[in-house]
């Protein structure tokens, strides 16, 4: 059983990829301009790049990995699948946009990121916080700021839209 699902893994692993390889390869034939004036195939070629580096790291992985030694049944339990957390996190990803305009870009961003860490890993809820309130501020200073994205906006939005110039 467990020959078949590493079998698996190598090829998800291949055809990902592939995949990677594929979607930079054309993200080519588009102009890319500059940062200061984008052509239409920056984005694209940035995202590419960056999926052939993850994948290869991910190929890396799967094709190094030593085959597992046999689990005991108390690890064997404890790697279940986390069905509250797939399903919590299912659950903030529509009802994200449902909140997005009544609590506007931060706080909406900020609760949904917080849950959805503190779901994938209940026994850190402090480095959840954090990530989660690093990520809310990133994500609108990236979006409204570089990207000049209009998003919901309440009174912590202005104070921060301010704050950065």
């Amino acid at each position: 059983m467990e020959e078949k699902s590493r079998r698996n893994q190598k090829i998800t692993s291949l055809a990902l990829f592939g995949f990677s390889l594929f979607y930079l390869v054309n993200s080519f034939g588009l102009k890319l301009g500059i940062p200061r004036n984008p052509g239409p195939g920056l984005i694209p070629m940035g995202i590419g790049i960056l999926l052939v580096i993850l994948t290869t790291v991910y190929l890396i992985r799967v094709f190094g990995k030593r085959p597992p030694r046999e689990k005991t049944g108390e690890e064997t339990a404890e790697a279940g699948r986390n069905y509250r957390g797939i399903y919590g996190i299912l659950g903030c990803t529509i009802v994200y946009p449902l909140i997005l305009e009544t609590l506007k870009f931060l706080v909406s961003t900020f609760a949904v990121a917080f849950a959805m860490l503190f779901l994938l890993k209940p026994q850190r809820p402090v480095w959840a916080f954090i990530l989660a309130l690093v990520l809310a501020i990133g994500s609108f200073v990236v979006f409204s700021r570089l990207l000049g994205v209009a998003l919901p906006g309440g009174f912590l939005e202005t104070l921060l839209f301010r704050i950065g110039g």
